[in-house]
């Protein structure tokens, strides 16, 4: 705490003073609570940090989670049991998490909100992994536009089954990046499409999953007479 602080015996100091010390304080990361008590004295004014000092860390449980293995999250923070937490180093392991979201293709997925800890060291995590809440089919004009020059949705050609048909990606599945580019080389290899192309949107009603929007330009079709 004296190495966090400016305000020092002999100095003045000012409320703004004491606040950025509290701040200072808490960056330090080891504590849940910091509030300064100023009080007169005949010598000039006595100020008092009170300090709640963050329990030790027992245990970080995991909530959300589908994909994610408990020996990633061993790895990210069994060192740090048995040690006062301290939430600057506690970043650490939350960012472990995160690589191995990337890492392994789960390009949504990360730890979303704040730390919540509880009085027995036990901390808790969200995790938001990125299920796929739809998947829609949408055919596109050979500039990419969604509509026609009137204003009307594109009318494709071909029947959507046959694009969903290739997509081992399905609703409720978490969206892996390696999955998905082999669904969309499956579609493209059908050779009915000059580009194939991947969207990704928030759920109305849910921003934590996604919509998948499959976007398909065809191929020009000719006759045989």
């Amino acid at each position: 705490v004296y190495d966090a602080i400016e305000t020092t015996p002999g100095r003045t100091t000012t409320r703004s003073q004491l606040q950025q010390d509290i701040d200072s304080i808490y960056a330090t990361g080891y504590f849940a609570r910091v509030r300064a008590i100023p009080e007169d004295t005949p010598l000039g004014v006595r100020v008092t940090f009170v300090v709640e000092p963050n329990p030790v860390l027992n245990q970080v449980e995991i909530q959300g989670d589908r994909v994610l293995p408990d020996s990633v999250v061993q790895d990210a923070f069994s060192d740090k049991y048995g040690e006062v937490l301290n939430l600057q180093r506690f970043q650490d392991g939350i960012s472990q998490i995160n690589k191995w979201y990337q890492d392994n293709g789960y390009v949504l997925a990360q730890v979303v909100g704040s730390p919540q800890v509880g009085d027995e060291g036990m901390v808790t995590l969200t995790v938001a992994e990125g299920e796929i809440e739809d998947i829609k089919v949408q055919f596109l004009t050979e500039q990419g536009e969604p509509t026609t020059p009137d204003g009307e949705p594109v009318e494709g050609r071909t029947r959507q089954y046959i694009v969903l048909r290739e997509m081992r990606t399905k609703p409720g599945d978490i969206l892996n990046r390696q999955q998905i580019q082999s669904d969309l080389q499956r579609i493209f290899q059908l050779g009915l499409f000059e580009d194939v192309r991947l969207q990704l949107n928030p759920a109305p009603n849910n921003p934590r999953k996604a919509i998948v929007n499959v976007n398909l330009i065809e191929k020009n079709t000719g006759s045989i007479g």
